[in-house]
């Protein structure tokens, strides 16, 4: 037995030591060198979209071409390229030019057709694909494959944990890990395969946080189900199990989630919010006030405001077209309760003819730090970003060292891989893509 250790302990020492000096080698000649990407997108006619998820980013092209970035979440592909290295460049998902709406999940991804289908891809480990499994048996695609049936999807959307997605007929439905009641089903049960929220028909648009779900009906009026908003109770208790009306207003337009907290635009451009830590932006003494919505700063030219997998989904477009990103810069999540000064609106410093916009904040890798993000695709194609680079931002040596430890570990070392450090860029630059 002790002799069988040394052996695997030599293995694994030989191999990370082999690759490290190829690593040197090869950073040290010309055939390290990276090659260079494209940096716009195909164009077309349809209408473009970008998403983030943890740690990638889905990017619609107007063409209809499905791309993304990023790395692994926990060991869950969200990808969607099949078994790959972490990309710091566009990778494009398929050659179908037939895609319509996307959505970026935590750890899974929702994407639609114009034929109606329903795709997904990365985890299924509590039924967020909806095609009825669950568990070990089924638990991750690392490509798209169809998710729940049907031919009539409208629009979908990945929360954390669930999916929520709406027909052409206007009826809603979610399955997914449920214990938030974010499914809205009238229990906490999880469902592999889709139930219908409700039996209201009149459904015109759906948004998903991590723990929770808000939609549009068609008179304006707006429905909130999942985690509990008031931050007097217990998380995990009182949930809103159904959907239940926000307010009397019947002018809301758009929607987006910050940690344990809503935020939601009205069309006469004014931006409130509720939930656990509302109080947070809104600076309310009275935190049973963050139950309902509550106006956030005085500006009355917001227009929309980004939807995203993120913890925080800060980005705000003004309907003079500028892109924004709001913060509250003394918040700790940590410490929900402690002092708070002033909500802050930071102008991105991106001046381009901007057709799709996404932003917020991300975990990076070290503990606590919450690193911001944001995403822009112009009309010529070219996608513009800024904050926390997604993917791998190891050079070619710590690559390889990531590559050894990993066969060392296939030879029984136990030694996890380096982790590489976040890399965050204030300044925006322009994402490569690698396709032809």
């Amino acid at each position: 037995m002790a002799w069988t250790k040394l052996k695997t302990a030599t293995v694994a020492g030989a191999a990370i030591l082999l690759a490290t000096g190829i690593a040197i080698m090869l950073t040290m000649s010309p055939i390290g060198a990276v090659s260079q990407g494209r940096l716009r997108l195909p164009v077309g006619k349809g209408t473009p979209a970008v998403s983030l998820g943890e740690r990638h980013g889905l990017i619609l092209a107007s063409d209809g071409s499905l791309w993304s970035w990023g790395s692994d979440f926990l060991g869950w592909p969200v990808l969607g390229l099949g078994n790959v290295t972490p990309q710091t460049r566009l990778r494009r998902i398929g050659k179908e030019t037939n895609w319509t709406n996307i959505s970026a999940g935590t750890a899974h991804n929702l994407a639609i057709r114009s034929d109606g289908t329903l795709w997904a891809w990365g985890e299924n480990l509590t039924g967020q694909f909806g095609v009825g499994t669950a568990g070990r048996k089924n638990d991750m695609a690392n490509i798209p494959v169809h998710a729940a049936p049907g031919n009539d999807w409208k629009q979908a959307v990945a929360g954390g944990i669930h999916s929520v997605a709406l027909k052409n007929d206007g009826t809603l439905w979610a399955w997914g890990n449920n214990w938030a009641g974010s499914l809205g089903t009238g229990s906490t049960s999880n469902s592999a395969v889709p139930l219908r929220v409700g039996s209201a028909t009149n459904w015109v648009k759906v948004w998903a946080g991590i723990l929770e779900t808000v939609a549009l009906q068609s008179d304006g009026s707006l429905w909130y189900w999942g985690e509990n908003p008031n931050p007097a109770l217990p998380q995990g208790t009182g949930q809103t199990l159904v959907p239940t009306r926000v307010s009397p207003d019947t002018n809301w337009v758009d929607v987006g989630f910050g940690v344990n907290t809503v935020f939601a635009i009205q069309a006469d451009g004014t931006l409130w919010t509720w939930g656990r830590n509302a109080h947070v932006y809104t600076d309310a003494q009275d935190q049973t006030l963050d139950t309902t919505p509550m106006r956030v700063g005085t500006n009355s030219d917001w227009q929309s405001i980004s939807a995203c997998g993120l913890w925080w989904c800060q980005g705000l477009t003004k309907k003079d077209g500028s892109l924004w990103l709001m913060d509250a810069s003394d918040f700790d999540v940590n410490q929900p309760h402690s002092p708070f000064k002033a909500v802050r609106f930071r102008r991105a410093d991106l001046q381009k003819d901007v057709v799709a916009y996404t932003a917020g904040a991300a975990h990076a890798a070290a503990p606590g730090i919450h690193a911001p993000i944001g995403v822009a695709l112009t009309r010529d194609g070219e996608v513009w970003t800024w904050g926390l680079m997604l993917g791998d931002p190891r050079d070619l040596r710590g690559r390889l060292q990531y590559q050894a430890v990993r066969l060392a570990n296939h030879f029984g070392y136990k030694g996890g891989p380096p982790d590489a450090a976040p890399v965050i860029r204030p300044t925006p630059w322009q994402l490569q893509h690698l396709e032809p």
